[in-house]
């Protein structure tokens, strides 16, 4: 793989962020009339770019995931984290997450809130998230579904 840069997104950015988004989700066998219920929710509005903070990873100058925080929620919460699916498991969303982490840090914030998507559960706990509850989020065909709610300490021991 090429080597990938992080930067800040910018408005010229927002059409490839919002296809990774959805590409990403609809990596995990959602049916498609699910991922356009969620399209919406998916997709990263213009007007957050100047105010939440938002970096992109590029490789070979196309963007192949991003992350955002959203700065208005006490303690921060993370928007959005992904990755496209054939750039998975290459140390991308790690990064994403890392820059994240030293974002919030530097703001003086201890910990970030993040409403996960159930299969995303052992990325963030392999970093050492905590869960703190279950929202109910149920689907069709998985009436039980729940997003877990984790809190992750910036300051990686």
């Amino acid at each position: 793989m090429h080597p990938h840069l992080i930067r800040r997104a910018t408005l010229a950015d927002l059409t490839q962020m919002n296809r990774v988004a959805f590409e990403s989700k609809a990596h995990w066998a959602y049916t498609i009339r699910q991922l356009e219920a969620w399209r919406d929710d998916l997709m990263t509005p213009s007007h957050t770019l100047a105010s939440h903070p938002t970096f992109v990873a590029e490789v070979g100058g196309r963007v192949v995931g991003f992350v955002q925080l959203d700065p208005c929620a006490s303690p921060w919460s993370l928007a959005s984290l992904w990755v496209l699916p054939e750039c998975m498991g290459r140390g991308l969303g790690k990064a994403l997450l890392g820059r994240a982490l030293d974002i919030a840090r530097a703001a003086g914030q201890t910990d970030i809130a993040i409403d996960a998507d159930p299969n995303a559960l052992g990325f963030y706990q392999s970093f050492g998230a905590r869960r703190q509850s279950v929202v109910s989020a149920p689907i069709e065909g998985q009436p039980e579904r729940v997003r877990p709610q984790l809190l992750l300490a910036t300051s990686q021991a």
